[in-house]
C-alpha cells in the first residue's frame, strides 16, 4: 500500500469511529426510552439489562455501520478538499479515482465483514434478545401490556388493544391470538375488558366483555367454531417475580440466516404448491361429475351424493386457496428479509461512490458538517428500504428489487457525481443548489476604500 493511500485511509479511521459512537447514541435512544422503565419497574436484575443491551447492540451495529462509513468519507474528503489537498492531488497528476481507490477496496472489506456478522452473528443475537424480553415479560405482564402494541403474554398468548385507561386499567377494541402446539389456534375479539391480579399473585386476570370467539376446528382445519359470549375470562399465569430463563424454539423471520430463510420460503412455496394441485385436482373432479349428470350417466339416487361430495369439495377448495395465499405471502416476506440482508452490507459500498464526490464539493471537514448530512443521507435511503419491504411484503414489487433499488438508485447517483468530480464535469443549477444547502451564502470579496 502506498503513502498516499494509507495517509487516505487514516483520515477516515476517526471520523469513522466518531460516527459509530453518534449513532449508536441515537439507536439506543430507542431502547431506553422502550425498556429501561419497564427493567426498573419489574426489578429485573442488573446483568440481565446489561445484557438485553448488550444483544440490541447488534442490529444498532447493522444500521450503524453503513451510516459510520458515509459519515466518515464526507469527513475525510471533505477535509482533504477544505485543505486544498485534493488540489494538490489533481496539480501533481493524481486522479481522484485514485485517492478513493483504497477507501473503495476499505468499503468492500466492511460490506463482506457486515454481511457474515448480519448472517451469523445477527440471528442469534435476535433470537436470544427476544427470548430475554419474552421471559421479562412473564414476571408481570400487567406491566407490559401497551395500546397499539402487540404482547406477548405466558401460555402461547397475544393481546392488542385499541385504548387503555392506566388508572382503572379498563381496555377497549381487545384481540387475543393464542397458538399452542397441542391446542387448535383460538382467536378471541372483545368490545372491552379489565385487567387484573387475581387472587395468587402469579396469576393475570383478563375478563372480557361482548365478544366472539373463533377456533379451528382440529377434526377439519377449513371450518372453524364462533362462539358469542357476554363475559369471559382468562387467567394467565405470571411466571412469579424472579427471573426465569427459557428455550423458545420459535424463531421469526429476522432470526434466522440465508440459509435458514431459503429453507423456510421454500416450504412454503411447496405448500402453496402442493395446496394448488388440490385445488386442480377437485376443480376437475367437480367438472366431470357435472358432465356426468349433465350426460344422464349418473342415476337419480347418484346425484344427491355428488352434489354433497360438491359441496364438500367447494369448502375443502376454500381452505386451500387460503393455504395457496398464506404461503404466497410468507414466501414474499422471507424473500424480503432474505435480500434486505445482503443490499443493506453492500451500502457501504455505495456510500463510498456517494459520500466522497459530496464532500469534495462540500469543502467541509468537520464531523459535524459530516454527521448532519450523513444522517439525512442516510435517513433517504432508509425511507426508500422500508418503503421496499412494504411493496415487497405486499407483493406490488419483487422481492429482489424492492430490496435492491436503494441501492441502484443510491449507487448510480454516485457513479455519475464520482466520474463528474474526476472529470471536472460543471452542472450551473445543480450546483448552485448544493452550495446553498452545504457550503452556505458565498462571501463577496471586500471592496478596497
Amino acid at each position: 500500500m502506498s503513502i498516499l493511500s494509507r495517509y487516505v485511509l487514516r483520515q477516515h479511521a476517526t471520523p469513522a469511529l466518531a460516527g459509530l459512537a453518534i449513532f449508536y447514541f441515537v439507536l439506543s435512544m430507542d431502547f431506553l426510552v422502550d425498556y429501561l422503565n419497564l427493567f426498573i419497574a419489574k426489578g429485573v436484575p442488573g446483568l440481565s439489562v446489561l445484557e438485553a443491551f448488550a444483544l440490541s447492540l447488534a442490529w444498532m451495529t447493522f444500521l450503524a455501520v453503513p451510516m459510520a462509513v458515509m459519515v466518515s468519507v464526507l469527513t475525510a474528503f471533505g477535509r482533504l478538499s477544505a485543505d486544498s489537498e485534493i488540489t494538490a492531488a489533481k496539480a501533481s497528476g493524481i486522479n481522484i479515482l485514485t485517492l478513493m481507490r483504497p477507501v473503495i477496496a476499505a468499503s468492500l472489506i466492511v460490506s463482506v465483514g457486515l454481511f457474515v456478522f448480519g448472517n451469523r452473528v445477527l440471528p442469534a443475537a435476535n433470537h436470544r434478545l427476544k427470548t430475554l424480553l419474552v421471559d421479562i415479560h412473564r414476571i408481570q405482564p400487567l406491566a407490559t401490556v401497551e395500546p397499539g402494541v402487540l404482547t406477548e403474554l405466558p401460555g402461547g398468548y397475544s393481546i392488542i388493544v385499541d385504548r387503555m385507561d392506566a388508572a382503572s386499567s379498563e381496555i377497549w377494541g381487545v384481540k387475543i391470538h393464542r397458538v399452542e402446539s397441542d391446542e387448535p389456534t383460538q382467536t378471541i375479539v372483545a368490545e372491552r375488558g379489565v385487567l387484573s391480579v387475581g387472587a395468587i399473585s402469579d396469576v393475570l386476570r383478563i375478563e372480557l366483555f361482548d365478544g366472539e370467539i373463533h377456533e379451528v376446528d382440529p377434526a377439519d382445519l377449513t371450518k372453524y367454531n364462533r362462539m358469542l359470549f357476554d363475559s369471559h375470562v382468562i387467567n394467565v399465569e405470571q411466571g412469579g417475580t424472579s427471573l426465569v430463563r427459557s428455550d423458545r424454539s420459535k424463531r421469526g423471520d429476522r432470526e434466522l440466516t440465508l440459509v435458514e430463510l431459503a429453507e423456510r420460503r421454500d416450504g412454503h412455496l411447496a405448500e402453496g404448491t402442493e395446496a394448488l394441485r388440490q385445488l386442480e385436482d377437485m376443480l376437475t373432479t367437480t367438472v366431470a361429475d357435472r358432465v356426468a349428470i349433465l350426460d344422464g350417466a349418473v342415476p337419480d339416487l347418484g346425484r344427491k351424493e355428488l352434489r354433497e361430495q360438491r359441496a364438500e369439495r367447494l369448502r375443502r377448495s376454500a381452505g386451500a386457496r387460503r393455504t395457496v395465499g398464506g404461503s404466497a405471502r410468507n414466501a414474499r416476506k422471507l424473500d424480503v428479509e432474505y435480500h434486505k440482508k445482503l443490499s443493506i452490507p453492500f451500502s457501504c459500498f455505495v456510500f463510498v461512490l456517494l459520500g466522497a464526490p459530496l464532500g469534495i464539493r462540500s469543502r467541509r471537514g468537520g464531523i459535524g458538517i459530516g454527521a448532519g448530512i450523513g444522517i439525512l443521507v442516510f435517513l433517504i435511503y432508509y425511507l426508500f428500504l422500508v418503503g421496499g419491504e412494504q411493496l415487497g411484503d405486499r407483493g406490488i414489487v419483487a422481492p429482489a428489487a424492492a430490496m435492491w433499488a436503494p441501492n441502484l438508485v443510491f449507487g448510480g447517483l454516485g457513479a455519475v457525481l464520482t466520474l463528474a468530480t474526476s472529470r471536472e464535469w460543471r452542472f450551473a443549477g445543480p450546483a448552485r443548489v448544493f452550495d446553498r444547502l452545504f457550503r452556505g451564502p458565498r462571501r463577496r470579496p471586500l471592496e478596497p476604500a
